[in-house]
Parts: structure tokens; C-alpha cells; sequence
């Protein structure tokens, strides 16, 4: 994201129609601050560059508050009225901000957290999964029902080797196996478990969880795609999730 710009050119790359109160604050604040943590800010600055024809929304206080509880922003101990953005509230909004070509090429379209892929836009749907597992700063978490040895090449293998990967399936078909083992040699912090009973499909992404409707080996091929975003306290939950059902799964001791 180019926080060099004015207002206005700035929230173009913004779904400011579906965002909240509070993400248009977080805007606003990434702005102000040139998308650099830490920086301390004050909430007058906020309501100063507030432009209500812009924004579509007339300021209110509780934005940052709300802000605040989704971990997005965090107050200057002892100086009241300061805050600083958090990496996660960076995150959030550059999350927010699909590439324009993705949305040009007509194969996507987002409404706020949602995204609908078309038919046949098995392309760039990988493209999207593999933009998102690109910028992974801390840690990848996978739960797919059906998966086969095309996900390494497919989307997994532009994960940075330093991020500990873990994935979750209830059938692999295919090589899924020995592709698996080939791939842990290198990516040394991937891990896989099988859990029967796993039905549905997400991925957890640093501070953002995605729901997927399709298995990521035949999303968009026969019939249109749906991905959801969550951040903040459905993220955390997703996570909780995830964390349940790896302790219920079990690791293969065959080839790992």
C-alpha cells in the first residue's frame, strides 16, 4: 500500500462502502502515521483528516475504542489521547486492499470480507492464496478436508522457510504422501496430520483467518468459489479451533 498519497487517492484502494467505523479509523491512522508501527498518534489528528465525503460516515469517538478491542491500535501508556497502529492493524488493511488487477481481471469480486471467485478462475484463486502465504510473517495453519500433492507446488511452497506450517486433512489422494516428506526436507518447520472427521476448509495467516468453501486442490474449477475473512476475535476463535483439532489429529509416522 502507497501511504504516500493524499486522502483521497489513498482510500481508492479501500472497499470504503463495506468497511466499519472503526477499519475507517484504522485508515485513517495508517495514514496519518505512513503505515509505520509505533508511531505515535493523537485522535484529534484523527478527527482533523476526517472528511465525511470521503469517508461516507460522520466521525465518532467510539471508532477508536472499537479499534482498540480488535487489537488494531494500542494507547501510549501515560499520555492521554496517543495511540499507536499495531502490525496487526497494518495487516488488517492491507488485507482489505485486493490488487487492483486481481478485481480488473473480472475473475473476482469483494464485498468488505468477501470474495467471490468465478467459475473456471482456478488461477486466481491460487494467486490470491499464494499472495497471502507470501506475506506470512509469523506462522501458517491449514485445515483442508480433501488435499493432493499439487498443494505444494500450487500455492505452500512461496511460504518463507522460516514460518512453521502446519496442515490438517481428513483424505489425500495422489502422491500426497511422499510429496509431503519431499517437501518437509526443505520447508523443515511443515507439518501434517490427519484428523477423518475434518469437514470444513480454512487457513489462519498471522492475524487473519480465511473460511474457504472449496478444497484448495479443486477451488473455482467446476463451480464458483467463496472465501471469507476474518480478523480480530472470530480470528482468534478460528485459531482456538485450529489448535483443537491439531491436538485431536494424528502424525503419520510412516514418512515423517
Amino acid at each position: 500500500m502507497d501511504f504516500n498519497r493524499n486522502l483521497k487517492a489513498f482510500l481508492k484502494g479501500l472497499p470504503i462502502k463495506e468497511m466499519t467505523g472503526q477499519q475507517k479509523f484504522l485508515a485513517v491512522a495508517a495514514l496519518v502515521c505512513t503505515g509505520r508501527k509505533g508511531v505515535e498518534i493523537a485522535t484529534k489528528d484523527i478527527q482533523n483528516q476526517w472528511r465525511k465525503s470521503l469517508l461516507q460516515s460522520k466521525y465518532n469517538p467510539s471508532f477508536y475504542d472499537r479499534a482498540q478491542r480488535e487489537d488494531w491500535v494500542d494507547p501510549v501508556t501515560g499520555k492521554k489521547g496517543m495511540f499507536v497502529v499495531t502490525q496487526g492493524g497494518i495487516d488488517n488493511l492491507a488485507a482489505l486492499s485486493t490488487p487492483a488487477g486481481e478485481l480488473e481481471s473480472g475473475e473476482l469480486r469483494q464485498s468488505g470480507s468477501l470474495l467471490v471467485f468465478n467459475r473456471k478462475a482456478t488461477h486466481t484463486f491460487d494467486k490470491f492464496l499464494r499472495r497471502i502465504f507470501a506475506e506470512a510473517k509469523n506462522q501458517v495453519s491449514i485445515a483442508d478436508s480433501w488435499v493432493d500433492d499439487t498443494i505444494f507446488d500450487n500455492v505452500l511452497d512461496v511460504i518463507p522457510k522460516t514460518n512453521p506450517v502446519r496442515l490438517i486433512y481428513a483424505q489425500a489422494r495422489g502422491s500426497y504422501e511422499q510429496r509431503a516428506r519431499r517437501f518437509s526436507t526443505e520447508f523443515q518447520k511443515f507439518s501434517t496430520r490427519r484428523y477423518k472427521p475434518l469437514h470444513d476448509r480454512f487457513v489462519i495467516v498471522d492475524d487473519f483467518g480465511y473460511v474457504l468453501g472449496p478444497s484448495i486442490k479443486d477451488a473455482a474449477s467446476d463451480s464458483p468459489a467463496l472465501v471469507v475473512q476474518l480478523s480480530g476475535k472470530e480470528k482468534r476463535l478460528l485459531q482456538s479451533f485450529f489448535e483443537d483439532l491439531w491436538k485431536q489429529a494424528k502424525q503419520d509416522k510412516a514418512y515423517f
